[in-house]
């Protein structure tokens, strides 16, 4: 089954990379191939969709080291809820609410099909930086941090090295949640 789904992965992809090179003589793409284009990344992402929990998680995103040239020095702020889950069984509900960089809400439950889950709430953390990213750390592992930050429309929250916080084998299979500015899933 996971042969398929890579051999699946890899021929989408490659349709979807051939899309990218549909040039015109002009050096533009027209209309009906930017169409085409589109159609075919949504399809390499509800591939993806598909896979999560069935492989190991991408490498966890890195947060803004500093805060952009220009923009304020301000903390996130923030209410959102995201409460979903896909045909594969991976499910996430998430509740948090920021105010200025400080975190006031906190419960998280990532559940990762045949692997368990990931619990995080904010009892068991606390908070070490409020600005460019929002950073909690588990009051009994201190290399266990919860991360947050906003990059345009999307506020991405993130674990790492929470393994404790997870069914044994499930933390390598936990993808960050994301969610739009507006407050629901991404």
């Amino acid at each position: 089954m996971r042969h398929a789904i890579r051999t699946t992965t890899i021929k989408l992809f490659a349709v979807f990379l051939g899309g990218l090179f549909l040039v015109s003589p002009a050096g533009a793409l027209e209309y009906e191939q930017l169409k085409k284009l589109k159609q075919q990344i949504e399809v390499v992402r509800d591939l993806v969709r598909k896979l999560r929990g069935r492989e190991p998680a991408p490498a966890q995103p890195v947060p803004p080291k500093q805060t952009p040239e220009g923009a304020p020095a301000r903390g996130l702020s923030f209410k959102g809820s995201c409460v979903g889950k896909d045909e594969t069984g991976y499910a996430e509900n998430a509740q948090i609410t920021v105010a200025e960089g400080k975190v006031s809400q906190l419960a998280v439950r990532i559940d990762i099909p045949k692997r368990g889950s990931c619990s995080y709430q904010l009892a068991a953390f606390r908070q070490t930086k409020t600005s460019p990213f929002v950073e909690l750390v588990a009051n009994s592992n201190a290399s266990c941090a919860l991360r947050m930050w906003q990059q345009g429309d999307r506020v991405t929250f993130t674990a790492n090295e929470c393994s404790d916080k997870c069914a044994p084998g499930a933390f390598d299979y936990a993808w960050p949640v994301e969610f739009h500015t507006a407050g629901g899933c991404h």
